[in-house]
């Protein structure tokens, strides 16, 4: 089918920080002139190789004249409402002229994103966050709405806000890093959602795991999904159906009890997929905010 959107949605097989780079970098090769590239989470997950990551992602935004969209962890310059000095798992939007955004950051990091529990994972240690910001965003002239939800903060489309109408944007937009199965749930959630003209267009990149014997089960599955709402289904979505959207497709585990990515990926297979979401970040309040800025992609 014909291309008739700016949006390139790029996924990366899992691997160490510098073969994904690498990879991402080669990918947004293919962005044609004013694309969009929505990239999935943590292009980069340890600060130090996150800064590295950035310099590289606004070199290749200004030389190619395109934006790009994923989540490094750094301290983020313009974060509504951030501690100072903190690492968050951060929303990165960089324009084509080089501009740096970040209107958002992860509400919900999983246990081992919180915490270091062995010197033998990733010391990532990224700070919780409370708000969701909608965002206006000008593209090719047109003023459109954006959510941007980060990896599991799709538990906050179901809990911590009350009116799902708050919700409303023309674009939900999911850069995700979900274990095997997870994704499944993800797409259930979205769809439902875009049926009830909560979203007009979702969103969704995830990576994938490249295996060496075909047997094996991988970590994580590809998802490259730009989704628009049917025309023809519209109904609303009920409190009491968020609940059951909630209680279908969400895992709530004792921190402790996940230490890594590999350990969450036991478990999000179970059923017909799930979102796995800390015991530590149940019970949220978060807030729907809007971002100060116009971006203009």
């Amino acid at each position: 089918m014909r291309k008739t959107h700016p949006w390139y949605v790029i996924s990366y097989p899992m691997g160490d920080e510098d073969a994904v780079l690498y990879h991402c970098l080669e990918e947004l090769n293919n962005v044609s002139e004013k694309g969009i590239a929505v990239l999935p989470e943590y292009v980069a997950y340890t600060p130090k190789q996150a800064e590295k990551a950035l310099m590289k992602l606004k070199e290749t935004a200004t030389k190619r004249k395109i934006s790009i969209i994923t989540t490094l962890n750094i301290v983020p310059v313009h974060l509504p409402y951030m501690k100072n000095n903190s690492n968050y798992n951060t929303l990165v939007v960089i324009t084509k002229e080089g501009k740096v955004h970040t209107p958002q950051a992860k509400i919900t990091p999983q246990s081992f994103e919180r915490r270091q529990y062995d010197e033998k994972f990733p010391k990532i240690n990224v700070s919780d966050y409370y708000y969701l910001n909608k965002v206006q965003m000008k593209i090719d002239n047109e003023v459109k709405t954006a959510l941007f939800v980060i990896c599991s903060d799709i538990y906050t489309l179901l809990a911590g806000v009350k009116d799902v109408q708050d919700f409303k944007v023309d674009y939900c937009i999911v850069p995700g890093n979900f274990g095997n199965g997870a994704e499944a749930a993800v797409k259930r959630v979205l769809q439902r959602f875009r049926s009830a003209g909560i979203f007009e267009t979702t969103i969704f990149s995830n990576p994938y795991q490249l295996l060496k014997k075909a047997e094996q089960t991988p970590l994580v599955q590809k998802a490259c999904d730009y989704e628009q709402k049917e025309q023809d289904v519209s109904s609303s979505l009920t409190d009491w159906e968020r609940i059951q959207l909630l209680k279908q497709n969400f895992l709530i585990y004792p921190d402790e009890h996940i230490q890594s990515f590999v350990h969450m990926a036991n478990y999000t297979t179970m059923d017909k997929g799930r979102i796995t979401v800390p015991m530590s970040r149940f019970h949220i309040n978060v807030k729907v905010e809007q971002y100060p800025e116009m971006i203009v992609l």
